[in-house]
Order: structure tokens, then sequence, then C-alpha cells
């Protein structure tokens, strides 16, 4: 996984999905499959700056307030 253990990417996707709890303007349910999409789509990425890159754009999606829908 890049510079990223198991623990911390299960420590992203968790964060994400409760950031997405607090979803006033867009559907939850929604939030929440598109989140689980994404990170399963990531498990498929072989070269580990794919890896690295999905990570950090995850990473600034949280820290952004999940670009803005917050």
């Amino acid at each position: 996984m890049g510079g990223w253990s198991r623990s911390a990417v299960l420590q992203l996707y968790r964060a994400l999905l409760r950031a997405g709890q607090h979803l006033q303007y867009t559907d939850r349910d929604y939030y929440r499959r598109a989140v689980t999409r994404e990170f399963r789509r990531c498990q498929t990425l072989n070269a580990p700056a794919e890896r690295e890159d999905a990570l950090k754009r995850g990473q600034f999606f949280l820290n952004s307030r999940l670009g803005g829908l917050v």
C-alpha cells in the first residue's frame, strides 16, 4: 500500500463513513455506496504510486469537509 498500513487504510475508510453521517445536502446512502465502491475499485490497483494517490485523495476529501458536502 505504499506507505500506508492496512490499519491506516481502514481508519480512513471508517472516518469517511462516519463523516457521511452528518451530510445535509446529499443522500447518505448514495454517499456510503460511493465510498465503498471507490475503496473496492482501489483494491485492484497494482502500482504503489496509484494506490498512494488514491489514498491521498481520500484523505484530502476528508480534510476538506467532504468536498464541501458538509
